[in-house]
Order: C-alpha cells, then structure tokens, then sequence
C-alpha cells in the first residue's frame, strides 16, 4: 500500500538535512507529486496539533486515506527507528482514534517515515499491525 523507499528530491546537502526541513520538502513533494505516498491520501494537515488535558500534541503530518477510510498519522524521523518512536506513534494512533475519528471510520494506521529502517525494531517494539515503517531516500537534483 505504501511505497517504500519515498524517494525525496532536493538541490540541498541531503547529510545536512534535519526532520524539520525533510518535513518541509514532504510538503512541498506533496503539492508535486502527491501520490508518491500511495494511493488515496488526502493530507488533513502538518504540524497537525490536538490538545488534551492542556496538553498540545502536534503529529508530523496527518492523512486521510479514502480508500482505507482511516486516519494516518506520520512521524519523520532523520535516523534510525527506535522503540520510543513506535511508542509515540501507536500513542497519536490512540489520540486521533479517541479524540476525532468518527464511529463508520477504520481504526488509525500509523506510519513511521525514516532514513533507515529496522524491521526488528517494529516486530519487538509492537505487537500490533497497524503500525508501519517505510524508509526514504534523499537525491540531490
């Protein structure tokens, strides 16, 4: 369903790139070649903020698959996976889950976009399979 390595196209120093700024060019790709993610995303928003308990979370960015019908949040990350990172995305899974996804929708899928992926890292981190990992590849232009 995803494509996996999401190929990221920049003129920059791709070893000098940060989450912030790969974030950035996601966007941008976004408005370009937004289908590069895979079919049926609709972007609901970036740096997509949900408040509970007087506490404000922001998700990286957060889709809506139509075909899937469900959320999707996506966390970058611009190193390797670690369990912490599994930690805080099945915790926005649970969020979106009881804070904004509707009854008729499908429990969140979440994805974990990162340099280098370690498969070991999601299977021990995680019993669940509704939490992804997929890497991207950075070429300069």
């Amino acid at each position: 369903m995803i494509k996996d390595p999401i190929i990221i196209k920049t003129n920059k120093d791709i070893n000098d790139l940060n989450e912030k700024a790969i974030h950035k060019f996601l966007i941008e790709m976004l408005e370009q070649r937004f289908l590069e993610l895979g079919a049926g995303f609709a972007l609901v928003g970036h740096e997509y903020k949900i408040i509970k308990d007087n506490l404000t979370y922001k998700i990286d960015l957060l889709f809506f698959n139509v075909k899937l019908n469900c959320y999707i949040p996506i966390e970058v990350k611009n190193r390797n996976i670690t369990a912490e990172d599994i930690g805080q995305i099945e915790f926005y899974t649970h969020l979106i889950d009881n804070n904004i996804k509707e009854k008729y929708h499908n429990p969140s899928i979440g994805l974990i976009l990162v340099k280098k992926k370690n498969q070991y890292v999601l299977e021990y981190a995680t019993g669940k399979n509704n939490i992804f990992i997929s890497s991207y590849l950075l070429e300069k232009i």
